[in-house]
């Protein structure tokens, strides 16, 4: 079969990354599966003329929509490319699917002007997504897809690993866009509060290659303020391999990933960390119930109480727990591999 993604956002990280993995499973399945992002904000880069990802306007879509003969094709969240993707009555048929990942309310406004009787279906990546898909589109049961977790990107440190490396602070990291929703100045907050606990530490900041001047300029004014400048590194983007050595270094350390979202779909980074041994102190956020398993290794808090944050910290062991480690490595490699992926979209294709 020929699948067609569709989205607006071509950036290094995100959606985008999930659907490079999830053409990556479905091309190993022998399907074929393009991509399309409508604006290109900073993937083409690292994408150099990769086969089968597409940028462009809207006229390049209706042609690549038009010629590519495609059985599928999905549309996340872009609905002035969903409105494009419907079959002339000349042209060959094919299914027309939304997928939905944001969770905001404002992401989610255009659901309400949506005609979804012509589609195929919904799809969503967990059941905390569908149920807010459902209060907005009354009738339609949304499919839960799951994210791809790319498992050879993100392996477990053996204990092996472990027992080698030379710890000289404790290291903790934020990853996400430097926006109000991915609560990054809280971030460096408690990055202060981090410093105050423990003393020297390491705190990196990834993400945000797409952020203004201005909103650069704001990160170091307030780190300035918080006399973070010595303890701060941040890193606009950052491939895989590297950003799983910086999660296991965080695990290895005695530090964390501190998460400040205010909501997530699913949490790809925390789930990208947790595969690497790093602890997470986390917005207790209703997702991270349904995607992770109870475990030592996340520290749920409300993010806005600093005491809770304060005690979770504390409570960080000095080294990484490998039976925990194990344990939530597996459930999670089999849970959101790409064959679990692949079994989730047959089913929602046969239904």
């Amino acid at each position: 079969m020929k699948f067609l993604y569709a989205y607006r956002y071509g950036i290094v990280g995100g959606v985008s990354t999930q659907l490079l993995l999830r053409q990556r499973a479905m091309r190993q399945q022998g399907h074929q599966c393009d991509l399309f992002f409508s604006q290109d904000n900073g993937l083409g880069g690292v994408l150099p003329g990769q086969q089968g990802v597409y940028f462009g306007a809207d006229h390049s879509y209706r042609s690549l929509v038009r010629q590519g003969a495609y059985d599928h094709v999905v549309v996340i969240d872009t609905p002035e490319l969903l409105s494009q993707s419907f079959p002339a009555w000349w042209q060959p048929s094919r299914q027309v699917w939304l997928d939905v990942h944001t969770t905001t309310d404002n992401g989610l406004a255009y659901l309400s002007h949506l005609d979804a009787g012509s589609l195929a279906g919904v799809m969503v990546p967990t059941h905390y997504s569908a149920s807010l898909v459902a209060k907005r589109l009354p009738g339609i049961t949304p499919r839960v897809l799951p994210n791809v977790l790319d498992i050879e990107a993100f392996p477990l440190s053996s204990e092996q690993e472990c027992e080698d490396v030379a710890v000289d602070a404790r290291h903790f990291i934020w990853v996400g866009k430097l926006d109000a929703h991915k609560n990054w100045r809280l971030a460096l907050i408690y990055a202060h509060m981090l410093k105050e606990l423990f003393g020297t530490v390491q705190f990196t900041m990834v993400g945000g290659y797409t952020a203004s001047a201005e909103t650069g300029e704001a990160l170091f004014a307030l780190a300035g303020k918080l006399g973070l400048l010595d303890t701060l590194r941040w890193i606009d983007r950052i491939d895989n391999q590297a950003l799983a050595a910086l999660y296991r270094r965080c695990g290895d350390s005695g530090g964390a990933m501190l998460v400040t979202s205010r909501d997530e779909s699913f949490g790809m980074a925390a789930a990208e960390a947790l595969m690497c041994g790093c602890p997470l102190i986390t917005n207790d956020l209703p997702v991270f119930r349904e995607v992770f398993p109870n475990s030592d290794m996340i520290r749920r808090v409300d993010i806005w109480q600093p005491e809770q944050v304060e005690r979770a910290a504390k409570a960080l062991p000095a080294a990484p727990d490998q039976e925990a480690c194990r344990h939530i490595y597996e459930h999670l490699s089999s849970t959101y591999g790409p064959e679990a992926f692949m079994v989730a979209l047959n089913a929602a294709l046969e239904a």
